[in-house]
Order: C-alpha cells, then sequence, then structure tokens
C-alpha cells in the first residue's frame, strides 16, 4: 500500500495505526519521537549520513526547510542503470524484523530533475538483508513530484532479518535523476 502526503506532519501520518507498546531508547530524542509515533521505531531518523552505493557522483546534503529535519541527501545518478538497484542508499535498522510483522516507512523525498517521461522521480524502495544475495521484500516503486512530500509504504516481512544486516534500501537507478531524501521513519507495527 503506497500513499503520499502534502507536508501533513507525522501525527497525521500514521493515526490510522494501534499504538504497540514503545521500544526503549538510550538517545531521549529517539525516544521522544518514538514515543509520538504507533509501533516501534526502527531507525534513527535524526541522522541522514546513510551508506551509499553504485557509480554516481557522491551525495552531498543540502538544506530542505520544508521539512521537519530541515536537511536532505541530495543524490545524482548520472545516466540510468542497467537495474534500478545499481545505485542508491542503504539505511541502517536498529532491530530485528520478525516475519509476519507490518513494517512502514515514510519518508520525506523530492525530485529536482528527471530525465522521464513524465519528469517525476524514479525510486524503488525495499527491505532486505544487505548480504548477498540480498533477499527481502516489501518492493515498491514510488514517483516524486518535485515538491517535498511525506510518501509511505506499508508492508509485511516475509521473512526474518537480524538487526546487522537490517537495512531500508532506496534504489534510483531507474532514471537519469537528481533525488533529494529528508527524514526518514521506519516502524515496526507488529504482527497485526
Amino acid at each position: 500500500m503506497l500513499h503520499k502526503t502534502k507536508l501533513l506532519g507525522l501525527g497525521a501520518l500514521l493515526l490510522a495505526s494501534s499504538p504497540l507498546i514503545a521500544a526503549q531508547h538510550s538517545n531521549p530524542v529517539l525516544q521522544a519521537i518514538d514515543d509520538a509515533l504507533p509501533g516501534d521505531l526502527i531507525n534513527d531518523p535524526t541522522v541522514i549520513d546513510w551508506v551509499f552505493y553504485g557509480n554516481s557522483k557522491k551525495p552531498k546534503q543540502v538544506e530542505a526547510p520544508e521539512t521537519p529535519g530541515k536537511f536532505a541527501m541530495q543524490m545524482q545518478v548520472t545516466k540510468k542503470g542497467a537495474n534500478k538497484y545499481d545505485m542508491g542508499i542503504n539505511i541502517p535498522l536498529m532491530s530485528d524484523i520478525k516475519t509476519g510483522h507490518v513494517i512502514n516507512v515514510a519518508f520525506w523525498a523530492r525530485v529536482t530533475k528527471a530525465e522521464t517521461e513524465d519528469g517525476k522521480g524514479d525510486l524503488r524502495l525495499r527491505i532486505n538483508e544487505n548480504k548477498e544475495p540480498y533477499p527481502g521484500f516489501g518492493e515498491a516503486d514510488v514517483k516524486l513530484g518535485n515538491e517535498w512530500y511525506l510518501h509511505e509504504v506499508q508492508m509485511r516481512a516475509n521473512r526474518d532479518i537480524a538487526k546487522k544486516d537490517a537495512v531500508v534500501g532506496f534504489q534510483l537507478a531507474g532514471a537519469k535523476q537528481t533525488v533529494e531524501i529528508g527524514q526518514v521513519y521506519v516502524l515496526d507495527l507488529g504482527a497485526k
């Protein structure tokens, strides 16, 4: 299931989900974010210097005052890849993924230019193990407009993934494009 919400704030985004017992974080900022959201926060949305891979320009931090985090990472894909996964970023997770749990990924993103038929950015999102053969689940294609939007993808885990290997992957090589990604929130909503 995928939808996008224009600048509504995180509370409105996830109202439909029921809260679980929240995980305890040693970082008080993370704990405050986790307490405000349903489920368990399983990534650190205050960090945007993610793991970049692929053959393109080095990502750079840019200002994004329209987003809650005020900054974003800008990735320039200099040519379309043979596969969407030829270039992208991985965001590490702080918790194991359990089979049957619903995982909600909400992220701020936009495209500043894209060589696509409709001018929209081409992003593929999935949760996977960050080791060969990179098994995962929840693959979803997201079209990015040129305005900041809070996108949301919800998926059910069909496998266990240990936290040491668990990442949310943003695959960006589907087009020659410049993509900006701001704060990312990954929530484990439990086995609903």
